[in-house]
């Protein structure tokens, strides 16, 4: 959404501070950012923009609850809509860059560093397989008419050969008493790197879950290479064995079944006329790259 000179200096009010000046920054699917520059300091103003995805307020709530080494400081969250007539808040401007070139140290920084991140655990209910996948087959179901009848039948084929491998192994996880705080959307983007440090921005995915989860986000996200992915699950402290290679290949088909019905969901939204006509060859092109990856990764579990 456009926003104006007079509403940032409005919310720099709210800070008690001067507007010196203000720039657009990104915009993601579901929030507009823009980078405030003050008489104090530097901020990001985060503006809710999706009315099917109202996340904001956890996210401003689990921004508020973590270590000011993790994520960035959030100072306020603005509901009223008096200001802007969507949800914000503003936070930290986190200083540095995304991680453009993966070198050994800035791998074993992440590993570290999500080590401590899933240190902050939680009592969970016993896991089920069958259960987890239930809503990436619904989304998938429920969108049908954005994609053609060929693709649907490769999806429903390859759906078929994941819950007959999750009735399998549905029990795989139930032993676990405890899930852990993860990121859950650690893409190149949602990195900032100085070279000696590393803070995490976009927690609007975070959640309670195992630790899988964010091993495999960041491992498939950022395409690590069969020897970064040794130092990687060395330095957290991740077992090599068999079953623990297994556990990792299933949140990787879980993982690749919700991008699948993500990327139906949207080229739904697409044809209901709900969101831009425009991205449609983008997340046709990221649908295929997904249905490949789902076959290759049931193909290594079948054997």
């Amino acid at each position: 959404m456009g926003i104006t000179k007079q509403q940032i200096e409005l919310i720099c009010k709210k800070l008690d501070e001067d507007l010196i000046k203000f720039s657009f920054l990104a915009r993601g699917n579901h929030n507009d950012n823009y980078s405030i520059e003050t008489n104090r300091g530097k901020y990001v103003l985060r503006i809710e923009n999706n009315p099917l995805f109202k996340n904001l307020k956890k996210e401003y709530n689990l921004l508020k609850s973590l270590k000011p080494e993790l994520g960035p400081k959030v100072y306020f969250l603005d509901k009223s809509h008096k200001v802007i007539p969507n949800d914000y808040f503003v936070e930290e401007f986190v200083e540095g860059k995304y991680p453009h070139k993966l070198n050994d140290k800035f791998i074993i920084l992440i590993a570290k560093w999500l080590k401590k991140l899933h240190r902050q655990k939680k009592a969970c209910k016993r896991h089920s397989m069958l259960k987890a996948i239930k809503p990436y087959f619904r989304n998938v179901n429920n969108h049908k008419n954005g994609i053609t009848s060929k693709i649907v039948n490769q999806i429903d084929s390859l759906f078929e050969r994941v819950t007959a491998f999750c009735k399998k192994n549905d029990g795989i996880f139930a032993y676990r008493k405890e899930a852990c705080l993860l990121h859950s959307d650690l893409s190149r983007e949602n990195i900032i790197y100085n070279g000696k440090e590393i803070r995490l921005l976009d927690w609007e995915f975070s959640r309670y879950h195992f630790p899988e989860w964010d091993l495999v986000y960041f491992m498939q996200s950022l395409e690590l290479n069969s020897k970064q992915k040794d130092l990687f699950l060395k330095t957290y402290g991740y077992p090599t064995s068999k079953t623990g290679k297994k556990r990792l290949l299933i949140i990787s088909l879980l993982n690749t079944c919700g991008d699948i019905g993500y990327s139906v969901w949207r080229l739904g939204l697409v044809k209901e006329g709900k969101l831009n006509k425009k991205l449609k060859p983008e997340i046709s092109k990221r649908l295929n790259l997904d249905i490949n990856r789902l076959r290759k990764i049931i193909e290594d579990l079948e054997r």
